[in-house]
């Protein structure tokens, strides 16, 4: 699990939020069902919750999160995320979203 901040983009290239609080961590194999991600490989699918209330643009399925303070271990880019299943809102408390890493394009 990491603490981190992501960078919102719909679709990709416009930028809409940066400095999104947020932990990341890996998903369960389980989890893949829930999305329609049978098949994917579990290491590539995390959850993404929101650390500080729902963003002002809340997160929704599609959208890319681009880690801004860790590198992707392969591209040495910043870790990319997609949105992959429906996300989940708390009481604007937080946001839950089943997310599937993108590694280079």
């Amino acid at each position: 699990m990491i603490f981190t901040t992501v960078r919102l983009e719909r679709p990709e290239g416009t930028a809409l939020l940066h400095g999104i609080g947020a932990q990341i961590e890996q998903a369960a194999a389980d989890d893949l069902a829930r999305a329609e991600l049978e098949g994917a490989r579990p290491y590539d699918v995390f959850w993404l919750y929101t650390t500080q209330g729902v963003p002002a643009v809340p997160l929704q399925r599609r959208d890319v999160l681009f880690d801004e303070q860790n590198n992707d271990l392969e591209t040495g880019q910043p870790a990319k995320y997609r949105v992959a299943g429906l996300v989940e809102t708390f009481d604007n408390d937080h946001q839950e979203a089943l997310c599937e890493r993108v590694v280079g394009g």
